[in-house]
C-alpha cells in the first residue's frame, strides 16, 4: 500500500513539473541554508564541553569595590589560586593560563614561525585532560621553559624525528631569548575551545606570586580554579568573598566571581579584558532564529503552493472517495507526496552542504568541529525533516480528505474563504520575516557606516605602528633614523596607541569632585611628539614642547615613583587632558591637579577604543621612552608602501634578530568592528536568501492565480483592458498583503535593533527613512516578481483561452 502511495505521488510530481520545481528548489535552498547556519550554532554551543573535569572548572573574575560601574575583570591577583587552595577546602586545584603568540626558531624563516601558545603552569595537567602521545610532559624539567607541541606541529616540523628533548629558542619581541625543551607531544587541541592553541609553554611561578599581598601591589593574571565535585559554586563564591573581606580586615579592594568554564567562550563580551577566541551568546540566538526562519519561509512556500492546488485536485479526491477510499488513506496519500518533496530536497541539500561549508569555515577563520553529515547528527536531521514534512503537509491532506464526494464533485466546497485566509496569512508572515531582515540589514549597515566615518578625534590614516618591543639602548637612534626617512613626517615612541586596548596603559581610582563616587582615570605615557603624531587638536592651552626640559620626564624617573625627587616632579609635571576629562573633573589649563600634575593643555576628545565603549577620563604624560614601547610613524599620503619597505630595511639593521611586526592604525581601528562587519555581511546574505525564497513562493502563487483566471483575463482583453490594467488587477491583492507584512515587521525590527544598538556607546537613532526604504525595496521586489508572470498572462492571445467557451 505504502509503495503504491509513493508511486502515485512520484507520478504527480513528474506531471506538474513547474509546481514540483518551485517546491523542490525552495525547500532545497532553505534546507541547505538552515543546515549551514545550524552547524555554526551547534559548533558555537560546543565550546569547552570536551574537558572531562570542565563542570568543576571556573575562571576567576574580580570587580572593583570602589568603582561601581566598572565591568568585572577576567584577571585577578596572580596568587589568588594558590591562596584559595591553601585556605578553602572546596578548591581542589588551580591553574594560571592564557594564550599568546610565540615565535620559535623552526623552519627556514629568519623571523621564526609564529604559533598560538597556551602559556600555563604544570597544574594544567590536573585541570584539563590532554591526550599525550609522546614523552612525559607532566614531569617538569627545571632550568628551562618546557614546550609541549601538538601532533600537527610535530608532523610538520619534525617529520620522521623524535622531538622529545630537543632545545628550541624563541624569537622575542620583548625581553631576552628563551630556550624551551620539548617534553611532550599531545593530540591537537580542539578548535572549539577558548584556549585554542598550537603549542603549550610551561613555566613555574616565584614564591611571591603564590600569595595575595595585603598591600594591594601585585601582578594580575588570568587564573582558573577547580572545585571538588558536588561543590555549590554560588555558596562557595559567598564563602570566598567573606574570607577575602576578613583577609583585608573588612576593606577588600575587589569582589570575586567564578565563571563556569563552559560559559567563557560565549558569555565574556561584557567583561573587562582581552580574550582572543570569544563568541557572543546573542549572535548564537540570532543565528538560531535565522536558521528557523529560513526553514519556515521554505515551508510556507510549500504550504501555499499546495493549498493553491487544493481545488484543482478536488475532483481527483472525490472520485477516490466514490471508489471506496477511506479518509486516513487519502491523508496518507497526500502526506506521502509531501514526504517525497522533502526527501528529494534534503538529498539535494546534503549534496550542496559540503560545497558551501568550506567557504563558511574560511569566512569564520577556523574549522567547524561538528559536521551535519556525521553519525548521529545525520540521523537526527533526517528525522527532523521527515517530521517537518508530515506537519507541513498535514493541513492540505486533512482538508482534502474531509468533504463528502458529492460536495467535491459539484464544486461546492464550503471552506474556500478559510483557505484564502490561510494563504493570505502565510504570505503576510513570509514577507514580514523578509521585511524584518531587510530593515535589520539597513540599520546594521547605517550604524557601521556611522562608526567608520565618525571623527575619532585623531588622524588614523597614514599612521604606521611598529608593535610593542624592547629597543634597548638603540631606541633613540632608531627613532632619529626613521624621522630622517623621506616621506616620514613625525615619529613617536609610546606605550599606547589607538586600538591597542583600553584608553591608556595605566589607571588610578579617584573621587569624582563634589561626590563620594569613585571613578577610574587613565594615563597615556608617550614621548613629547605623541600628540602631534596622533594629530590631536588643542582646545585651550598648548601641546608638549620638546625644547622645554620641564615638559618631559625621564623614563627611569617615571619607573621609580617612590623616590622623593620623582614625587616632587610628578606633583608639578605638565600633562594634557581631554575635554571630557576637564569637564568631568572641573579642570582648567594651567591649574594644578590635586592628584598630581598641571594640565598645560586641553585637547579635543579622541576615541582610542571602539565606539562600543564610552569615553574614559584620560591624561597624557610626556615621558622620554626609548628602551621599550611601540613606535608610531606619520607617513605622507601616497607613500605608504615605499615608507614601509624603508622602515623594514632600517629595522633589520638595528634589530636583526627581532621580527618586524607592524600595523596600519586605520586597519587596527577598523578591525575593532570586524565582528560587526561579519554580522552585517551575514544579514545581507540572509536577506538575499529570504527575499529569493519569498519571491519564489510568490511567483508560484501568482502563476497559479493567473492560470486559474486565464479565461477572465481573456475576456477583459477582448473588452479592451490593457496589459497595465490586468497587471494591476492581479497585483493589487498581493501588494496589499506585502504592505501589511511591512507594517507587522516594522515594530519587531525596531525593537530588536534598539537592543542591538545598546552595545554601542555612540550610535545612530533609527529614522523613519529606514522603514520607508525597506518598504520601497520590499514592494519593488514583490512587484517585479508578480509582474513577470502577470504581464506574461496579459500578453497571451485571448483566442486560445476562450476557444472552449
Amino acid at each position: 500500500m505504502i509503495k503504491n502511495y509513493i508511486k502515485i505521488a512520484w507520478r504527480s510530481l513528474l506531471k506538474h513539473k513547474a509546481y514540483s520545481f518551485i517546491n523542490i528548489a525552495g525547500l532545497s535552498i532553505g534546507l541547505t541554508a538552515c543546515l549551514i547556519v545550524a552547524t555554526v550554532v551547534f559548533d558555537e554551543l560546543s565550546y569547552d564541553r570536551q574537558w572531562s573535569k570542565g563542570d568543576n572548572v571556573y575562571r576567576i573574575l574580580c570587580s572593583s569595590t570602589q568603582v561601581k560601574d566598572r565591568a568585572p575583570m577576567s584577571v585577578g591577583y596572580a596568587g589568588i589560586g594558590p591562596t584559595l587552595k591553601r585556605e578553602l577546602p572546596e578548591v581542589e586545584n588551580y591553574c594560571r593560563m592564557s594564550t599568546h603568540k610565540e615565535r620559535l626558531k623552526l623552519g627556514s624563516a629568519d623571523d621564526g614561525v609564529e604559533f598560538i601558545a597556551l602559556d600555563a603552569e604544570p597544574t594544567v595537567w590536573d585541570v584539563l585532560n590532554f591526550d599525550i602521545l609522546q614523552g612525559d610532559p607532566r614531569k617538569f624539567v627545571a632550568g628551562k621553559g618546557n614546550l609541549v607541541i601538538t601532533e600537527k606541529v610535530r608532523d610538520q616540523y619534525f617529520p620522521g624525528q623524535d622531538p622529545i628533548g630537543k632545545v628550541i629558542k624563541n624569537v622575542p619581541t620583548f625581553g631576552d631569548v628563551q630556550e624551551y625543551v620539548v617534553t611532550g607531544v599531545i593530540k591537537s587541541i580542539p578548535q572549539n575551545s577558548h584556549l585554542r592553541s598550537d603549542i603549550i609553554t610551561l613555566s613555574q611561578y616565584r614564591a611571591q606570586d603564590n600569595v595575595v599581598p595585603k598591600d594591594g601591589y601585585a601582578t594580575f593574571l588570568p587564573g582558573y580554579i577547580m572545585l571538588k565535585p558536588g561543590t555549590d559554586a554560588a555558596a562557595f563564591t559567598k564563602k570566598m568573598n567573606q574570607w577575602y573581606s576578613k583577609y583585608f580586615d573588612g576593606k577588600p579592594d575587589y569582589v570575586y566571581q567564578f565563571q563556569p568554564f563552559k560559559d567563557i567562550y560565549l558569555k565574556s563580551s561584557q567583561l573587562d579584558g582581552y580574550q582572543k577566541v570569544a563568541g557572543n551568546i546573542r549572535n548564537v540566538y540570532i543565528f538560531a532564529v535565522v536558521a528557523a526562519l529560513l526553514l519556515i519561509i521554505a515551508c510556507i512556500n510549500f504550504v501555499n503552493l499546495t493549498v493553491s492546488r487544493v481545488f484543482n485536485r478536488a475532483k481527483e479526491t472525490g472520485i477516490r472517495k466514490v471508489l471506496g477510499a477511506e479518509k486516513m488513506q487519502l491523508v496518507i496519500r497526500f502526506l506521502s507526496e509531501s514526504v517525497i518533496f522533502f526527501v528529494i530536497a534534503l538529498g539535494i541539500a546534503m549534496v550542496l552542504y559540503p560545497l558551501f561549508i568550506k567557504p563558511v569555515e574560511a569566512y569564520l577563520g577556523h574549522e567547524l568541529v561538528l559536521n551535519m553529515q556525521s553519525g548521529g547528527y545525520l540521523f537526527g536531521i533526517i528525522g527532523i525533516v521527515l517530521l517537518i514534512s508530515l506537519l507541513t503537509g498535514l493541513y492540505p491532506a486533512w482538508y482534502l480528505s474531509r468533504p463528502k464526494p458529492i460536495a467535491i464533485l459539484k464544486d461546492k466546497l464550503t471552506s474556500r474563504t478559510q483557505l484564502s485566509y490561510l494563504k493570505k496569512a502565510l504570505v503576510v508572515g513570509q514577507f514580514a520575516i523578509t521585511a524584518t531582515i531587510i530593515i535589520v540589514s539597513i540599520v546594521v549597515h547605517t550604524q557601521l557606516n556611522f562608526v567608520s566615518t565618525k571623527d575619532l578625534g585623531f588622524k588614523k590614516d597614514n599612521l604606521l605602528s611598529l608593535s610593542f618591543n624592547s629597543w634597548g639602548n638603540k631606541g633613540g637612534a632608531f627613532k632619529q633614523t626613521l624621522s630622517q626617512l623621506p616621506g616620514v613626517e613625525q615619529v613617536s615612541i609610546t606605550s599606547w596607541y589607538p586600538a591597542s586596548g583600553g584608553p591608556g596603559n595605566m589607571s588610578k581610582t579617584v573621587d569624582l569632585p563634589g561626590t563620594k563616587t569613585k571613578i577610574n582615570i587613565f594615563f597615556i605615557d608617550g614621548d613629547a611628539d605623541l600628540p602631534a603624531v596622533l594629530g590631536l587638536k588643542t582646545k585651550t592651552g598648548r601641546l608638549f614642547d620638546r625644547t622645554k626640559p620641564s615638559d618631559v620626564m625621564n623614563a627611569d624617573s617615571a619607573m621609580n615613583p617612590q623616590s622623593q625627587a620623582t614625587k616632587d616632579q610628578l606633583a608639578v609635571r605638565p600633562l594634557l587632558t581631554t575635554a571630557y576629562t576637564a569637564k568631568l573633573l572641573g579642570l582648567k589649563a594651567g591649574e594644578k591637579y590635586k592628584f598630581g600634575g598641571v594640565p598645560i593643555g586641553i585637547v579635543e576628545d579622541f576615541h582610542g577604543e571602539s565606539l562600543h565603549t564610552k569615553l574614559q577620563p584620560t591624561f597624557i604624560h610626556a615621558t622620554e621612552i626609548q628602551a621599550w614601547g611601540s613606535i608610531l610613524i606619520r607617513v605622507k599620503p601616497g607613500q605608504q608602501t615605499k615608507i614601509l619597505n624603508a622602515v623594514n630595511k632600517e629595522f633589520k639593521k638595528f634589530f636583526p634578530d627581532k621580527p618586524f611586526k607592524y600595523d596600519w592604525v586605520a586597519d587596527a581601528v577598523n578591525d575593532q568592528y570586524k565582528a560587526d562587519h561579519k554580522l552585517q555581511q551575514l544579514f545581507t546574505c540572509f536577506s538575499v536568501l529570504m527575499v529569493f525564497l519569498a519571491c519564489l513562493g510568490l511567483f508560484g502563487l501568482v502563476s497559479f492565480t493567473a492560470e486559474q483566471r486565464v479565461k477572465e483575463i481573456g475576456i477583459r482583453k477582448v473588452l479592451g483592458a490593457s496589459v497595465a490594467n490586468i497587471n494591476a488587477l492581479i497585483s493589487k491583492d498581493y501588494l496589499v498583503l506585502v504592505a501589511i507584512s511591512i507594517i507587522v515587521a516594522s515594530p519587531i525590527a525596531w525593537y530588536f535593533m534598539q537592543q542591538w544598538l545598546q552595545d554601542f556607546a555612540y550610535r545612530i537613532h533609527i529614522q523613519w527613512w529606514v522603514f520607508a526604504l525597506a518598504t520601497v525595496i520590499t514592494l519593488l521586489i514583490a512587484l517585479v516578481t508578480i509582474s513577470f508572470q502577470t504581464i506574461k498572462a496579459a500578453l497571451a492571445d485571448p483566442a486560445k483561452s476562450l476557444r472552449s467557451e
